[in-house]
């Protein structure tokens, strides 16, 4: 309250209650502000939640999806493979080789000669290592044998699988196998009952250990495989590329050591020595299942000198294409199966001696067809891949040869493709890579 000449009046504080006002108002703005930003965030979080939620949903449907089509897809592998075993099992001349084995064994465990059995060409050390099959019968022998080598085909497939990076009991070990059971190898080696599918597996394992770096099992595995049959022997340079000293020196003692031993017990060992030369050699029917050069060549009429020209030049190739995938692939998965697969198919090839069942130690090399980068993956591999597992051989008219002699000449086609693939195709791969170092220069420089 003011005076202001003889009368007073009261001053109200006008400006005061107008900025109450306007605060309140502003209060009330800002609130109304506070509930969209909330609103909106809210939003943005459910639809956040839905979104995810959604992703989750597709991830599942599609794992269902998977799960779903791999059992299927292991149930198509699984009836042919159960349509090979009861076809096989009916067979006549089932476990023509185990039973060979079976009958050395046998001499063996009474103090008999067991090279006097025609056909076993086997190292003394395999008498060893098989010696408990010598007390069951025949009938027994070819029947846990049909089951055997099924089970350890399919556990090959599987550590294959793993080697590569598949899951073990995953599509591609399902497709792998439903795909085997429609191939010559597999399907002659069941009727067979060879020891390769014990070098199959032994590769199987060397290549998952090698590719996780545990070279001494690896050694183990190729040591074992060579006590049964030296089959694998041209991986002992895979040891030497990557330097694994100790490893090459267990896979060569172990069997040095088995084959000593085996010395000692066996009756007459050197008379293995006087059988080698039907392996350098072949006469009569043998020579139509042996898809080396050298009896292709022989079937087909070709001269001698030609032979000599397509082994040589063969033998060049796979040297120079193992040094190419050893030293030009980075995948490490890829580097160890395509050289161990090229140092196998020059020796089949360029060697003496190369059947159908030699063909299992191949299939690593094809399920890489999965991987990226991998030689697989060229068309023209699969015609070659095809043609090795003895699958769309062509009919024999077109060679003038028959069935065996026409698979077995086809194999090594087969063979010579996915060769030469490797060769031409990781040999253009490093000319690219110093292009390539020359426009990166050239662009650095004019940046």
């Amino acid at each position: 309250m003011a005076r202001r000449g003889g009368s007073y009046y009261v001053w109200m504080p006008i400006a005061t209650a107008d900025t109450r006002i306007h605060v309140a108002g502003d209060g009330l703005a800002g609130s109304t502000g506070w509930r969209e930003l909330a609103e909106r965030r809210t939003r943005y979080t459910s639809n956040l939640v839905s979104t995810f939620l959604n992703q989750v949903k597709t991830k599942v449907d599609q794992k269902i999806v998977r799960v779903i089509a791999t059992i299927v897809a292991w149930g198509f592998a699984c009836d042919s493979i159960l349509g090979l075993y009861q076809t096989n099992a009916r067979a006549q001349n089932l476990g023509y080789d185990l039973l060979i084995t079976w009958r050395a064994e046998s001499l063996f465990a009474v103090g008999g000669q067991p090279y006097s059995v025609r056909g076993f060409l086997y190292p003394p050390s395999i008498l060893l290592l098989l010696r408990p099959i010598a007390g069951h019968s025949q009938a027994s022998i070819t029947k846990y044998g049909l089951v055997l080598t099924i089970v350890i085909s399919i556990a090959a497939v599987m550590l294959a699988a793993v080697a590569i990076g598949r899951p073990w009991f995953g599509m591609t070990a399902a497709l792998t196998t439903f795909g085997l059971s429609y191939t010559g190898a597999f399907t002659g080696e069941l009727s067979l009952e060879n020891v390769s599918v014990l070098c199959w597996f032994a590769l199987s394992v060397f290549l998952l250990a090698a590719i996780n770096n545990k070279w001494i099992i690896g050694g183990i595995a190729i040591g074992l495989s060579f006590a049964f049959k030296p089959l694998l022997l041209p991986l002992l340079v895979v040891f030497l590329l990557a330097r694994q000293w100790k490893a090459l020196l267990v896979a060569i003692g172990l069997p040095f050591i088995l084959n000593l031993v085996a010395v000692i017990f066996v009756a007459d060992p050197m008379a293995v020595l006087s059988k080698l030369p039907s392996l350098t050699n072949r006469v009569g029917t043998g020579v139509n299942f042996n898809s080396a050069w050298v009896d292709v060549a022989r079937n087909l009429g070709w001269p001698e000198f030609v032979t000599i020209l397509i082994r040589s030049f063969t033998a060049i190739v796979a040297v120079g294409a193992t040094w190419i995938s050893w030293t030009r692939i980075d995948d490490k998965r890829l580097r160890l199966i395509t050289s161990s697969s090229v140092l196998l198919i020059g020796t089949y090839l360029a060697g003496t001696i190369s059947e159908y069942h030699f063909m299992l130690t191949l299939v690593p090399l094809l399920m890489t067809v999965v991987v990226a980068g991998s030689v697989m993956r060229i068309p023209i591999s699969w015609i070659g891949g095809a043609w090795m597992m003895t699958v769309l051989i062509l009919p024999g008219k077109l060679l003038g040869l028959g069935i065996d002699a026409n698979n077995s000449a086809f194999r090594a086609f087969g063979m010579s493709i996915i060769l030469l693939s490797v060769f031409f195709w990781h040999l253009r791969k490093a000319k690219d890579i110093p292009k390539k170092d020359d426009q990166l220069a050239t662009e650095f420089n004019a940046t």
